[in-house]
C-alpha cells in the first residue's frame, strides 16, 4: 500500500500529537479555573496518608497523587495534570492494541489506521470522562486499557498456527501482566468488574477454556490479581466485618425503593439515553472521515490501488477481530444493561463512563483510505476549539453572567479571607499555623490548596468530624487548635449545588463549642447583583478526647 513519508513519521510519532492535545485541555482548563472538580478535591484532601483503602473506594488514585503532593503541595494543577495523563495514557495503550488488531489484517489496513481510531474516539474521551477530573474513573482508563491489549496480546499468540511449537515465555507474560493490570484497575474502582466480565465473556464464546495453556494462563492472571489485591481485601474484610467500608457505600448506591417497571424506565430512559449523548461527539470525527475520504475517491492512490480499496477497513479485519472490536467497545455498556434488567438493578449513569475507550474503531465502517495529515489538523483544530469554549464557559463566562459554580468558584479569596481570620485571633491559635480542619469536605478542601505556609502539606482534613473517614488523624492533633467550617447556606437535598454541603451534627456541636466564631464573605462572580459566598468559621483551642 503506497504511503508517503510523511504519513509514515506521524504514525511512529503519536505520542506528541497525543500529548498536545492533553496540552491544549490542560492549559486551557489552569487558565481559566478557579477551583478543581469535586473529584479533584476529593482525592487532594484524602492525599494525607496511605491507606488500604477509603470508606468510599479503593486506595490506588490516592497513593498516586500523595507522594506527588508532598513534593510539590496540594495544589489547584496537580489533580488537572494527573487527570489527562491518564488520558494519555489511555490513547497510548488503546492505539498500541490497535496496531496489534491492524497488523492481523496482512497490511490490508494501512499502518496509520490505528492513529484515526484513536483521534476519532478522542473527541468524546475528554468529554465522556471529564479528563481533567482526577478520580477513581480516569485512574482506571488506562488500566482497563492495558487488561484489553494484554488479553489480546494472549489470544493472537494462540491463534498462530505454530502456537504448540513455539516458545511461550512471552505469551505466559501477557497474563501475568494481565492479572497485574486487573487487579490494579480493580483498586482503582471496583466497577472493573464489568470489564472483566467482557473479557470472560469473550473467552468462553472464542473457546479459550478448550486450550490447556489458556486455562493455565487464566489461573496465573487470577492468581496475580489476587497476589496485588491481598492487603486491601484484608481491609475490606475487616472493615465489611464491622459494618463499614466501601462494600457498604456501594450498597447504599444501589439501595432503591422503586418499582422494577420504575427501575426499568430510568434505565433506558437515564443510562442508556446518556450513553448515547456521551458517545454523540463522535458524529464529528465520522464526519471527517467521509469528508477525507470522499476528497479522496478520485485520487490517484486509489488508481493504483483500486483493488483494496473496495472494501473499508472494517471489511479488511479479520471475522475474530471484528468480534474482539465489538466486546471491546460495546461489551460493558450491554452487560450493564443486562444486569439492571434481570436483576433490577439501579444502574446510575455516570458509572459508565470508562466504557468507551474502544469507540474509536467505528470509524474504520466509512473509510477505505484518508490524508492522515489532514484529518490530524482538523482534530487539533476540533480539540483548540473545544477546549476553549468550554474553559471559557465554565470560567470567566459564568463569572461574567453571574453563574455559580465550581470552575468559578472563589476558591483562593475564600482560603486568603479564613487565614486572615485564623492569624487575628492568636489569643485563641497561639501563633500556630492552621493543622487541621473540620468540616465538609469541598469547603475545607479549597482553604487547604490555599495554604500559604505548607501549601497544604501540613493540614489534616477532618471529614464531616468522623474519624472513620479521616483514617491520617493521630490523637495528638486533637491538642492542637481546630478551624471549623461550614457554608452559610448549604444546598439542601435534591436542590440545586451552591457551596458545601449541610454541616454534620457533629460538626454543628463542635461550632457550638467555639469560643470565637463568625461569618467572611465573598464575592462569588463579577455581577453586581449576584449573592456571594459566605463561609461560617469557628475555632476551638482544643478538642477533647471522648
Amino acid at each position: 500500500m503506497v504511503e508517503n513519508e510523511k504519513s509514515q513519521k506521524l504514525v511512529k510519532n503519536a505520542l506528541p500529537i497525543f500529548l498536545l492535545i492533553a496540552c491544549i485541555w490542560f492549559f486551557t482548563t489552569v487558565v481559566t479555573r478557579h477551583a478543581p472538580e469535586w473529584d479533584n478535591m476529593e482525592e487532594l484532601v484524602w492525599a494525607s496518608s496511605f491507606e488500604l483503602g477509603y470508606q468510599k473506594h479503593p486506595p490506588l488514585p490516592s497513593w498516586i497523587i500523595y507522594p506527588l503532593t508532598m513534593l510539590i503541595g496540594k495544589v489547584l494543577w496537580l489533580p488537572f495534570a494527573l487527570g489527562y495523563l491518564s488520558v494519555l495514557f489511555s490513547q497510548l495503550i488503546v492505539f498500541d492494541l490497535y496496531k496489534k488488531i491492524c497488523k492481523q489484517s496482512n497490511q490490508l489496513i494501512p499502518s496509520y489506521a490505528p492513529l484515526v481510531f484513536v483521534l476519532t474516539g478522542s473527541t468524546i474521551i475528554y468529554y465522556t470522562t471529564r479528563g481533567g477530573d482526577y478520580n477513581h474513573n480516569s485512574v482506571q482508563l488506562w488500566s482497563i486499557a492495558a487488561m484489553f491489549n494484554f488479553y489480546y496480546s494472549s489470544w493472537v499468540q494462540e491463534r498462530k498456527i505454530n502456537f504448540e511449537t513455539s516458545n511461550k515465555k512471552n505469551y505466559f507474560l501477557y497474563w501475568i501482566l494481565l492479572g497485574l493490570v486487573t487487579g490494579l484497575a480493580l483498586l482503582s474502582k471496583y466497577s472493573a468488574i464489568v470489564q472483566i466480565s467482557v473479557l470472560l465473556v469473550h473467552f468462553l464464546v472464542d473457546k479459550r477454556f478448550q486450550k490447556k495453556s489458556a486455562l493455565l494462563g487464566m489461573m496465573m492472571s487470577i492468581a496475580i490479581c489476587l497476589l496485588i489485591m491481598g492487603p486491601h481485601l484484608l481491609w475490606l474484610y475487616e472493615q465489611t466485618n464491622q459494618g463499614q467500608g466501601p462494600l457498604f457505600y456501594a450498597r447504599e448506591s444501589l439501595a432503591e425503593s422503586s418499582s422494577y417497571g420504575t427501575k426499568l424506565f430510568e434505565l433506558f430512559s437515564g443510562f442508556f439515553l446518556t450513553q448515547i449523548y456521551r458517545v454523540s461527539p463522535i458524529i464529528i470525527g465520522i464526519y471527517l472521515l467521509i469528508h477525507l475520504a470522499q476528497k479522496n475517491k478520485d485520487s490517484q492512490l486509489q488508481l493504483v490501488e483500486k483493488n483494496h480499496l473496495k472494501t473499508t477497513w472494517w471489511h479488511r479485519f479479520t471475522q475474530q477481530d471484528r468480534i474482539f472490536l465489538i466486546f471491546f467497545a460495546l461489551g460493558p455498556t450491554v452487560i450493564t444493561l443486562m444486569i439492571g434488567i434481570l436483576l433490577g438493578q439501579k444502574i446510575e449513569a455516570k458509572w459508565a463512563v470508562t466504557f468507551y475507550l474502544g469507540i474509536g474503531f467505528i470509524g474504520s465502517f466509512f473509510v477505505s483510505d484518508i490524508s492522515i495529515v489532514s484529518f490530524i489538523k482538523k482534530i487539533l483544530w476540533i480539540h483548540c476549539l473545544f477546549a476553549v469554549g468550554y474553559a471559557l464557559i465554565v470560567g470567566p463566562g459564568a463569572d461574567y453572567l453571574g453563574k455559580q459554580g465550581r470552575g468559578n468558584f472563589p476558591s483562593k479569596k475564600l482560603g486568603d479571607a479564613i487565614n486572615l481570620r485564623w492569624q487575628e485571633n492568636s489569643a485563641f491559635t497561639h501563633g500556630q499555623p492552621i493543622s487541621w480542619i473540620a468540616g465538609d469536605t469541598w469547603i475545607i478542601g479549597n482553604v487547604i490548596i490555599n495554604d500559604p505556609v505548607s501549601k497544604g502539606r501540613k493540614i489534616k482534613a477532618w471529614i464531616d468530624a468522623n474519624d472513620l473517614e479521616s483514617p491520617w488523624l493521630m490523637p495528638s492533633d486533637r491538642k492542637k487548635p481546630l478551624l471549623i467550617l461550614m457554608d452559610h447556606a448549604p444546598t439542601p437535598a435534591g436542590q440545586w449545588w451552591r457551596g458545601g454541603h449541610p454541616p454534620s451534627a457533629k460538626v454543628m456541636e463542635l461550632f457550638e463549642k467555639a469560643p470565637v466564631k463568625g461569618i467572611v464573605s465573598v464575592p462569588w462572580t463579577s455581577k453586581k447583583d449576584a449573592p456571594p459566598l459566605q463561609v461560617e468559621w469557628a475555632i476551638l483551642p482544643s478538642v477533647e478526647e471522648n
